[in-house]
C-alpha cells in the first residue's frame, strides 16, 4: 500500500508541474491524424524536433504521424473543438496543411504510456485525405524535397524507423480502419 502512494504521489507533483506549464489535463492528451488516401497510404512527417518529454532521447530524423499535444486553450465548447483546434495547430505546423473539417463522425484510437511518473494518453484519428477535409496547402512547404511529410503505405511502415513503440501502434491501429 505504502507504494502505491508514493507513485500516487509522484504522479500527481508532475499533474501540478503540467498543469503550470499549460497542458491540456494533468496526464497530456496527444492527438494525431492518420491523413489516408486510397490505396491504403498514410500521411508520415519526419520528426525535427530534437527533445521529447516523454522518452528523454532525441526523435529526430525519425517518422511519426503529424499530431501534438491538446493545450489548455484548445478547450471551448466542447471536446471536439479541442481535438479540432488541436489538429489544425499541428497539421498546418508540422505538415503545411489546412484541416477544413473532421469527419462527423470521429474515430478515435487510443495507446497509453505509463513512465515512471508520466501518465501520457494519445490519440489517432484517421480522416480521408480530400478536398472536403483537407484546404489548401501552405504555400512554399516543400511537402517531397526535404521527405518532411509523404504518404506510406504498410508494408513500407513496416521498414521505417519510427519515433517509438506506441507511435507505431498508432499507425498499426489507423492501417486496420482505414
Amino acid at each position: 500500500m505504502g507504494e502505491k502512494m508514493d507513485d500516487t504521489g509522484a504522479i500527481l507533483r508532475k499533474a501540478e508541474e503540467n498543469l503550470k506549464k499549460g497542458r491540456a489535463i494533468a496526464t497530456g492528451i496527444g492527438i494525431f491524424v492518420a491523413l489516408h488516401k486510397p490505396k491504403k497510404k498514410i500521411l508520415l512527417r519526419t520528426r525535427i524536433e530534437k527533445g521529447s518529454d516523454i522518452y528523454n532521447k532525441d526523435l529526430s530524423g525519425k517518422l511519426e504521424l503529424p499530431g501534438g499535444a491538446v493545450e489548455l486553450n484548445d478547450f471551448g465548447e466542447s471536446y471536439r473543438s479541442a481535438i479540432v483546434l488541436t489538429l489544425k495547430r499541428e497539421l498546418m505546423e508540422e505538415a503545411g496543411l489546412n484541416l477544413e473539417r473532421l469527419p462527423k463522425l470521429i474515430k478515435m484510437y487510443p495507446a497509453w504510456l505509463r513512465k515512471d511518473d508520466k501518465i501520457d494518453l494519445a490519440f489517432v484519428i484517421p480522416v480521408p485525405y480530400d478536398s472536403d477535409h483537407i484546404g489548401e496547402t501552405m504555400r512554399g512547404f516543400d511537402l517531397v524535397g526535404k521527405n518532411l511529410v509523404r504518404f506510406f503505405s504498410k508494408e513500407e511502415v513496416e521498414r521505417i524507423e519510427i519515433t517509438s513503440p506506441r507511435m507505431r501502434f498508432l499507425i498499426n491501429a489507423a492501417f486496420k480502419v482505414i
